[in-house]
């Protein structure tokens, strides 16, 4: 026998190695699998709580309606399938409870509980249930499949104001929750999605507390037993979980931030955030001080507080706030209801006389007058009489070309490997960006872009955004963003025939470019150009190897999607992959011989289309400009 501790929550478990891939069970909820070391004397262990993937598998069972593809991750409560729901034909996410805890009273309690928690929810942060079950000894119910990542997966490399706008978008979910009278327990980053659009939902209600007087039936969090994960429970869960309020999900809440924002989880005698992060807005850290107090009357009174503090930290709150009071019509005391009904169409019906006497007056002038008139409509005509009114198009003016600096905000971090990583936030900072052809703006913390034309400005068109001084290795080197590209609308004039038409991330200087293309109605494209070092120029893009059956073709996505470029070094060249809303196999793959050694910029393109770019993360080998780069240009294009 041996002791392993549980990684969940550190408690100290008997074990055998006679007992290798054994499931121990532990009373925070996790369960750990006893592996033996590669001596054969003490076992290792791997865990398995929220959302945390493992090696174990597991065979799909059958469940009416659904046919289970594979497993998304294993927990304390059983596993999460990616399924297809067949009677809609769309993805879904199944929890399903293994039968040998089926057989337990307690866990069917609990699991029961999960499903009806969820299904008391419904808010746009948190994960919905669509239908629950019983399948032989199978216990399951389903969820919406929301793809994207885990918190988790992004946790240390989110700039700040993302950080503080995912704590919001949290917090409104347990505002949702506690004003039902839920309480998570399990809050951590392992149980925080993010669609591709940065969209929180908040997710496993496994060890939620539902804490109304008529639900004694569904209380079954024991007295002095501690649910939750260690790090990111309050001091009175680890006592007593059975006892906590909404505050305890509060304090989880401003661990997670402090971790967003510091990249360490606060333990003991911590310092503040501001003091780890420069130029951090000072207010941050009385909100995160108040969320981590120890004792619970102490902390935010509950999480609409806490909401209506982040809100006041962060620069774009979301459209589905409440309106302001100033939104909204003061009605005078006294007035009926027929009266404010007659109030409220007055506008309506003088609208109604005036155009009443401008149909009037031009019906007689088209009596008088032989033809039509035309009268000035902005950049349109308006056309009256001889045949029915319509609207001639006028011709709008093509997007104009910036051509100049933007700044923007970014968080530069040293990695441990000699690699950098710099994450953009798109509100105004000191980052330089040299924006070329097309109107380039900031707007509600993303880049937005218009570009249309060829108006090259006396030069050569260049329609796209480099992060202007920074240059990056093609030995190591990783972009991701989340983009979206729509057409410009009716208006412009005829564009050229076979006009190009894309949305553009890339890794690129003039003669050097290696570029992911999001093409409208044709699909995503890896693409790339460069000289080797005898003067050969080697020119292609995935398209080809679609054509040639090597690969598949992957459809452009509808609205804001993710992806991810990512070049490697390896023998004689350099392993390029290109991905898509955190698919874990790349849409496109391509070997470039001798492109190792080459220095770069990144770049966001947009040409013919409006484009929006968010959440730029770039990981990689600082490089100088023209380093190692042979019968390449080192002026920008």
């Amino acid at each position: 026998m041996t002791t392993q501790s549980c990684p969940s929550c550190a408690r100290a478990h008997q074990v055998s190695t006679l007992r290798e891939g054994a499931e121990v069970p532990c009373a925070c909820g996790a369960h750990f699998i006893v592996r033996a070391s590669r001596a054969g004397v003490a076992p290792t262990h791997e865990a398995f709580s929220g959302l945390e993937a493992t090696s174990v598998a597991s065979p799909a069972v059958a469940l009416p309606g659904y046919e289970l593809e594979r497993v998304l991750g294993r927990g304390g409560m059983g596993e999460v399938w990616l399924a297809r729901q067949m009677s809609l034909g769309r993805k879904v996410a199944v929890k399903v409870l293994p039968p040998r805890l089926a057989k337990d009273p307690e866990f069917v309690r609990r699991f029961d509980k999960e499903a009806t928690a969820l299904a008391t929810l419904n808010h746009p942060n948190i994960v919905q249930i669509i239908d629950r079950g019983v399948a032989g000894e199978h216990y399951f119910f389903v969820m919406e499949f929301v793809e994207g990542r885990s918190l988790r997966e992004v946790v240390r490399e989110l700039s700040p104001s993302e950080a503080l706008r995912v704590a919001l978008q949290v917090a409104r979910a347990l505002e949702c929750a506690h004003d039902k009278d839920i309480i998570h327990r399990d809050l951590k980053p392992e149980n925080v999605l993010l669609d591709a659009r940065g969209h929180v939902k908040v997710a496993d209600f496994g060890l939620a507390g539902i804490r109304r007087a008529d639900s004694t039936a569904l209380q079954l969090t024991a007295t002095s037993v501690a649910m939750g994960t260690l790090n990111y429970m309050a001091p009175e869960q680890r006592r007593d979980a059975k006892s906590v309020d909404g505050r305890a999900d509060l304090f989880s809440l401003g661990v997670v931030l402090y971790e967003m924002l510091t990249r360490e989880v606060p333990v003991g005698r911590f310092r503040l955030p501001s003091e780890r992060v420069p130029g951090l807005d000072p207010r941050v850290d009385t909100v995160v001080e108040r969320l981590l107090e120890n004792e619970p009357g102490a902390r935010f009174a509950s999480a609409h507080a806490v909401c209506e503090a982040l809100e006041a930290l962060v620069t774009n709150v979301s459209s589905s706030s409440p309106p302001s009071s100033g939104a909204l019509q003061a009605v005078p005391v006294g007035m009926g209801a027929r009266d404010r009904w007659y109030s409220g169409w007055r506008p309506v019906r003088t609208a109604l006389a005036v155009l009443g006497a401008v149909v009037l007056v031009f019906w007689g002038l088209r009596s008088v007058l032989d033809g039509p008139i035309v009268l000035p409509w902005g950049q349109n005509s308006l056309v009256l009489g001889g045949r029915p009114v319509r609207v001639v198009p006028g011709p709008k003016v093509w997007p104009v070309n910036t051509n100049a600096d933007l700044f923007v905000s970014s968080v530069v971090d040293e990695l441990s490997d000699g690699r950098v990583r710099v994450g953009l936030d798109f509100v105004v900072g000191q980052e330089n960006v040299n924006a070329h052809a097309g109107t380039w703006t900031l707007v509600d913390g993303q880049l937005h872009a218009m570009q249309g034309g060829n108006d090259a400005s006396g030069g050569q068109l260049i329609p796209r955004a480099y992060l202007a001084h920074r240059y990056f290795s093609s030995d190591d080197f990783s972009a991701e963003a989340v983009m979206s590209a729509k057409p410009l609308g009716r208006g412009y004039p005829a564009e050229e025939p076979d006009a190009q038409h894309y949305a553009e991330l890339s890794f690129r200087v003039t003669g050097l470019q290696v570029s992911i293309y999001a093409i409208p109605d044709v699909g995503m494209r890896l693409s790339w150009r460069y000289a080797t070092v005898d003067g050969r120029e080697v020119v292609g893009n995935s398209s080809q190897e679609v054509a040639d059956l090597v690969q598949d073709e992957t459809p452009m996505p509808q609205g804001p999607f993710r992806v991810k470029l990512q070049l490697k070094k390896k023998k004689n060249g350099v392993d390029v992959e290109a991905f898509i809303n955190g698919a874990e196999e790349p849409f496109a793959h391509k070997f470039l011989e001798g492109f190792q050694g080459r220095s770069a910029k990144v770049a966001m393109g947009c040409r013919n289309l409006e484009c929006t770019f968010d959440d730029v993360v770039v990981r990689g080998l600082q490089a100088q400009k023209g380093e190692d780069q042979p019968m390449a240009e080192t002026r920008q294009e």
